[in-house]
C-alpha cells in the first residue's frame, strides 16, 4: 500500500484540481477521477463518468490495484441545476442526484473496506445550499441536503472503525 493516498473525484478542475495539487505537495499519492484529463501531472488519473455505476466500480478497482488501499476519499465531483421546480425535467434532476448523492454514497461503500483498514477519512464536498434553500436551485439544494444527511448519519456508524467524516459546506 502507498504510504499516504487520497482519491479525489472531479480532479480535472476547480476545487478538485486545487486539492490534488496540495495533497501532492504534502507527499500523498494522489488518484483522481474525472471525465476530462487534468492539465497537470497526477500519480494516477482515471477517466470515468461517475453517473455510471459500472464506471465507479471499475475506477475504484483500478485505484485499489495501483495503490493497494486508500487513506482519504474526497467526494468532490458535482453538478448544479438552476431551474424552477415546475419547469425541471425529472431526467435532469435524476442526473444531478446521481452525481451529487448516489456517486459519493456508492464510492464510499466501495472504499469502505480499505478505509476501515487505514482508519481513513471520508470528505464530502457539499454546499451551503444543502443547508439553506436557494430559490431556483431546489434540485441542487435537495441533492446537497441528501449528501449532508448521508455524512451526518454515517459518522456514528463508522466511528467504531476509527474512520472520520468531514462534510465541507
Amino acid at each position: 500500500m502507498c504510504k499516504k493516498s487520497v482519491l479525489i473525484t472531479g480532479v480535472s478542475s476547480g476545487l478538485g484540481k486545487s486539492m490534488a495539487l496540495l495533497f501532492m505537495q504534502k507527499g500523498f499519492f494522489v488518484a483522481g477521477i474525472s471525465r476530462n484529463r487534468p492539465d497537470f501531472n497526477i500519480d494516477l488519473w482515471i477517466e470515468a463518468d461517475l453517473t455510471c455505476r459500472d464506471s465507479r466500480k471499475k475506477a475504484v478497482e483500478e485505484v485499489l490495484i495501483q495503490c493497494g488501499g486508500i487513506d482519504v476519499i474526497i467526494n468532490n465531483a458535482g453538478i448544479g441545476i438552476y431551474e424552477y421546480w415546475e419547469e425541471m425535467k425529472e431526467e435532469e434532476l435524476k442526473r444531478v442526484f446521481e452525481l451529487n448523492f448516489f456517486a459519493p454514497v456508492h464510492l464510499t461503500k466501495l472504499m469502505m473496506p480499505a478505509l476501515i483498514e487505514s482508519k481513513g477519512l471520508i470528505v464530502n464536498i457539499s454546499s451551503v445550499a444543502g443547508v439553506l434553500h436557494v430559490p431556483v436551485m431546489g434540485g441542487y439544494c435537495a441533492s446537497k441536503f441528501a449528501l449532508n444527511a448521508f455524512s451526518d448519519s454515517l459518522r456514528p456508524e463508522v466511528k467504531k472503525y476509527g474512520i472520520g467524516i468531514l462534510n465541507v459546506i
